[in-house]
Formats: C-alpha cells, sequence, structure tokens
C-alpha cells in the first residue's frame, strides 16, 4: 500500500539513523567532560523515544508517540458519523500504516494530526459483496442482507418450506463436515456447493423423495464476501432482486427479418432511433435494411438462472393394443367386438430440471406397472356376398362432374347430389346389393331404381334414361343398373344419386370419391 515504502528498508534505515545518532551524542558528551558510564547512570538516554511516523495512502502525515493515539481519533471519527449511518458497520476507507523511528527529543503537536487525520479520511461501510461469476451483483449491510438477497431469487421458484428444508438439510450436512483446523469455510452459493445427498445409510430406512425438489441452486458461481465501500453504494433487497432479473446490458447481433424496419428493430430493444444509429456507424438514415444482414444492438442478459432440481412421479396411462382376426364365415365390410380394449396405468419416477421455472431436462428413473393393458380384439369378415355390400361405395357414374350437391335449392331441399357429362351414360350399382324397386316414379324422380346393400345402407338412382335391372334381382359393385337420363322433373340428361344408412338420408359426397 501507499508510496511503495518497503517496510525492511526502513526498518534499517531507522536503526541505522539510531545508531548513528547516538554514537554523535555520545561523542559530544565527552567533549564537554561526561562519560558515557555517568550518562548511563543517570539515565540521559530518557531523551531518545520511539516514534511512529503516520502514512495515509502513502503520504506521510506526521508522528505520534503511541499508534493507539491514531487508533483513538479513527474511532472518534467514526462513532461522529454513526448517528448520520444507521445499522452499518463503520469503518475507515483509506489504508494507514505506522513505521516506528527512534528521534532525539522528538516534538509531537497532537493536534495538528488529529487536524489532518480529519481532513484525509474518509467514513466506508464495512459491507458484504454479491459476487455472479465475478460480477459484483451489489454491497449490502451485513451477510444476512446478503443472504436475504439469494432466498428471495429462489422464493420466485421454490415455495418457503421447501427452501426452509433444504436450508436445514446443508446445516446439518455442514455440521456433519469436519473442516481442517485453521480453515475458515467460504461463504458461497452454487451448484457444487449446495448439492443436498438424499442418501440413507440405513437398508431399512428409506428417504421418500418422490415429487421432491432436491436441490437449488445458481447456473453461475455466487460468492459473499466482505468490502470496503461507501455508504452510497450500498444496495437495498428489492434493488438487488430487480438487477438480477433485468440483468446486465451487453452488446450484441441482431439478424434482419424479411419486413422489419429500423424503428421496429430499435424498439424491440428498447433503443431509440439515434442510439441504433450510433450502434452503427456505417448505417445511414435512408438506408435500406436486407433480411440477412446483422446490426449491433445491446440487449440485457441476465446475471444467472436459478436452476431447481428434483423428482416427480406420476401416474401415466399404457396404451392398450388393437388385434384383428379375420372369420370368413361373416360377410365381408362387417365387424364384432369379440373384446373391448382397456388402458393400463403405470407410475413414473422421474428427474426433472428446471431453468427459471421452464422444464429443460427429464429423465426417467423408473417405473412400476399398476394396472397390465388389455387388447382389443376385433373380427373382421372376409366372406364375400353378392346381395350383400362391402361398406366401400362405387362412383355410380363413369367419370364426369358433379352439377348439385346435396342441400337446399330453388327454395326446397335437394335430397341427393346430381352427375352430370359422363364419358358415357350407364349407371353403376355404388355397391353389391338387392333391387327393391325398379321403374317409373311419378313422383319426380322418373325412371328411378332403389338398391338394399343388406348392410344398413340403401341407394337410389333416379330420371334414368333405361332401367336394365328388377325388383328382387342381386347385384354386384360397377354393376351396369341403366343408362343416364333426362326423365321426370329433370332439366337435363343427369343421374340424381341419394344415399341413406339406417334410414337416415346422407351426404353422398361423405362414401364416394
Amino acid at each position: 500500500m501507499g508510496m511503495g515504502i518497503d517496510k525492511h528498508q526502513t526498518s534499517q534505515m531507522a536503526k541505522v539513523r539510531n545508531i548513528t545518532l547516538l554514537s554523535t551524542l555520545l561523542v559530544a558528551l565527552s567533549l564537554v567532560g561526561f562519560n558515557t558510564s555517568a550518562f548511563a547512570a543517570d539515565d540521559k538516554f530518557a531523551l531518545i523515544k520511539t516514534v511512529y511516523h503516520v502514512y495515509v495512502d502513502g503520504q506521510e502525515l506526521g508522528v505520534v508517540h503511541d499508534k493507539r493515539v491514531v487508533e483513538q481519533m479513527k474511532e472518534e471519527i467514526i462513532k461522529d458519523a454513526e448517528d448520520r449511518f444507521k445499522d452499518v458497520q463503520l469503518t475507515i476507507n483509506e489504508d494507514i500504516e505506522y513505521v516506528p523511528e527512534r528521534i532525539f527529543r522528538p516534538e509531537i503537536d497532537r493536534g495538528e494530526m488529529k487536524k489532518k487525520l480529519t481532513s484525509m479520511l474518509t467514513i466506508g461501510v464495512q459491507a458484504m459483496e454479491i459476487s455472479v461469476d465475478g460480477e459484483t451483483l451489489g454491497y449490502f449491510k451485513n451477510e444476512k442482507e446478503a443472504k436475504k438477497v439469494l432466498r428471495e431469487l429462489k422464493l420466485e421458484y421454490v415455495d418457503e418450506q421447501t427452501l426452509n428444508r433444504l436450508q436445514a438439510e446443508e446445516e446439518k450436512n455442514e455440521k456433519e463436515t469436519v473442516p481442517k483446523a485453521g480453515v475458515k469455510p467460504a461463504i458461497a452459493d452454487n451448484a457444487q456447493t449446495k448439492k443436498v445427498e438424499m442418501e440413507s445409510d440405513s437398508e431399512n430406512e428409506k428417504t421418500d423423495d418422490s415429487n421432491k425438489i432436491l436441490n437449488v441452486s445458481f447456473s453461475e458461481p455466487v460468492k459473499i464476501e466482505p468490502a470496503k465501500v461507501t455508504p452510497d453504494e450500498l444496495m437495498s433487497v428489492k434493488e438487488a432482486i430487480s438487477l438480477f432479473n433485468k440483468g446486465t446490458l451487453e452488446e450484441k447481433k441482431y439478424e434482419i427479418k424479411d419486413g422489419e424496419t429500423k424503428e421496429e428493430i430499435a424498439e424491440q430493444y428498447d433503443l431509440s432511433i439515434d442510439e441504433l444509429y450510433e450502434l452503427n456507424p456505417n448505417l445511414k438514415k435512408n438506408d435500406y435494411i436486407k433480411p440477412g444482414k446483422t446490426l449491433n444492438v445491446t440487449a440485457y442478459e441476465p446475471f444467472a438462472k436459478v436452476i431447481v432440481e428434483g423428482k416427480v412421479q406420476r401416474e401415466e396411462t399404457i396404451p392398450y393394443k388393437t388385434e384383428v382376426k379375420e372369420d370368413s364365415s361373416m360377410p365381408k365390410g362387417e365387424t364384432e367386438t369379440e373384446q373391448d380394449g382397456e388402458e393400463g396405468s403405470k407410475e413414473v419416477l422421474y428427474s426433472v430440471t428446471k431453468v427459471n421455472g421452464k422444464v429443460t431436462e427429464e429423465k426417467k428413473l423408473s417405473e412400476e406397472i399398476l394396472s397390465e393393458p388389455v387388447t382389443e380384439i376385433t373380427i373382421k369378415g372376409t366372406k364375400i356376398i353378392p346381395s350383400h355390400g362391402t361398406g366401400s361405395f362405387h362412383r355410380p357414374v363413369a367419370g364426369g362432374h358433379i352439377s348439385s350437391k346435396m342441400g337446399m335449392r330453388w327454395g326446397s331441399m335437394h335430397k341427393g347430389i346430381d352427375f352430370a357429362g359422363p364419358s358415357n351414360r350407364s349407371i353403376l350399382a355404388a355397391d353389391n346389393g338387392t333391387v327393391v324397386s325398379a321403374g317409373f316414379n311419378d313422383g319426380g324422380y322418373g325412371n328411378k331404381i332403389v338398391i338394399d346393400h343388406n348392410n344398413g345402407f340403401k341407394t337410389i338412382y333416379a330420371h334414368l334414361a333405361s332401367i336394365s335391372v328388377s325388383a328382387g334381382d342381386t347385384v354386384q359393385r360397377g354393376q351396369k343398373i341403366g343408362v343416364m337420363g333426362s326423365t321426370g322433373n329433370s332439366t337435363g340428361v343427369h343421374l340424381h344419386f341419394e344415399v341413406y344408412k339406417n334410414g337416415s338420408r346422407k351426404d353422398p359426397l361423405n362414401y364416394i370419391n
């Protein structure tokens, strides 16, 4: 400290100076008729005193006969400031050094020394500093307040009861760990020192650590260390939490997206447009910013993140499998459930890591089956019966287009769909079935065919020019049953086609391409 004074060199110089002074004194006394033995007997050496040169930050202020004089002055200065600074441990900011020397008849002005000390010494606070990865977060009145900051930051992501439990477990572990003699453990708070091991030494004593938080730490090393600061550098708990969550400003690159403007980018990073230009000297006001290019921006980067590690046990369902058995005695298109499927259940234990409340990692540790799933078994018919529909509809015309859909038309319900403009006018059975009726209908359908597919479906074909089947006939899917025409209430050559399932009219478009 100070002006680079080497204490060892100063001490040696003082010794040489004292010896020289003493020799000169003895010679002088001998010249005036005194001998050394007589001088010693008269205790004349009491005129030579040890004094202390006082240095404040390397600058010499003067001498004192006793170091305690300066220490008392320091205490008085601190005491005078106590009324202005409550609840803090005050100290002197400057470093004071003492260099001893023996001097003949020293002259000491205590009042002058106090005056100089009062003008040079400034009041400081013996505070506690929180640093995150070597970067200062803030200074606090005492260790208790510094620890409260870290506790409040963790309470944003875990409840108080959990944090109290972890602290108790940590204190218990620290008591069980005996430190080496003379070594004081450092105050730290990070993932390496705060990890709580949940293990039992007894085989019969198991800890239920499912659905339990095992550790709360910070992503960067956090330390609490003593620091000497001025009173105005102290920070409150609330200010520290706000600063920690906000982070510090750091320069970063931003890649321009298509359609973005300079003003939008500046607003996104809480910058004025002038600040954006200042960060990008080559960017001109009339410049067009191109997508893919980068701009210098400033963004807040957090001091650290809060990491919560724990175990979570969840009950999950086990999906059931499906099995299909073919039955040649059952008509094709029909199915039957032999066994209903049932989901199973299991308890799964996961190791979960959350960073600032978001899950970043999840690992399965174990699982226990609570109930096995039951396979769903379906019987599927494969027997082809000409009069029995397959359930899959053939397009009733060869090509063409749909000229009118099902729904309200001209003030009334159009019950089916119309096909027009086919490549040929043949009308085809949509599926296997039995012809229920085939002939002229005076209700406006003209020549009309109704087919029962014997599986719940019926289809109707109307406005035919001619009919090729009769009631009672068995028809196969895709078989020609007539020719397209314009009989009945028809405005042109087309096929009117309707679909019914279990007596309920359906939109044919849901069953054919």
